[in-house]
């Protein structure tokens, strides 16, 4: 009779043990992807310079001339964070689409100068009709990165405002998600 009550008690304890185990593996699968969109600061520093905006459209526009209610969308092809904002960025590609933007899909690695601007990806940036720049970051910050914890679909409707903006658009370097250094 022992042996047996020992045995449920072994089972139990086997059963808690097993999922403890697996909660505390999830958690650490989950939280060593998660660092900082500007981690080291690089882009903090570079806004702080008063031709930065300017800098990047330069940048942007290399690759599309007209930056007027247009978002791009960037990512490094190696950065295994991608898979995790894929279906938000198709969400928001529809949006803006709906909206008469423009959708422009970046591979950072095709493109270095764009590494010196840009601390991490996969990361969006989107322009107003007056091509002036609305916001620059990662999609979402979290471990899933996805449209619950986003930063972008509130700023969607500015993308065909023409309205001029004068505090310039919004930066953001304190997220904290799944995102891949880029190194320069």
């Amino acid at each position: 009779m022992l042996s047996k009550r020992w045995r449920q008690r072994s089972l139990w304890l086997l059963i808690v043990a097993w999922f403890g185990a697996v909660l505390v593996g999830l958690w650490w699968l989950l939280e060593a992807r998660l660092v900082w969109f500007d981690g080291e600061g690089r882009l903090q520093q570079q806004v702080s310079s008063n031709d930065f905006e300017q800098r990047l459209a330069s940048q942007l526009q290399h690759i599309a001339p007209d930056l007027s209610s247009s978002v791009f969308h960037v990512f490094a092809e190696s950065c295994q964070c991608n898979w995790r904002t894929r279906g938000h960025q198709q969400a928001i590609e529809r949006s803006v689409k709906a909206q008469g933007g423009h959708n422009i899909t970046i591979d950072i690695d095709q493109y270095p100068e764009l590494k010196t601007l840009l601390p991490s990806t996969p990361a969006v940036i989107i322009y107003n009709a007056n091509r002036q720049l609305v916001y620059l970051g990662p999609y979402a910050d979290g471990a899933f990165c996805t449209t619950e914890t986003s930063f972008v679909e509130q700023l969607l409707p500015e993308i065909n405002s023409d309205k001029l903006k004068a505090s310039g658009g919004w930066i953001n370097t304190v997220a904290n998600g799944c995102y891949c250094n880029v190194a320069i």
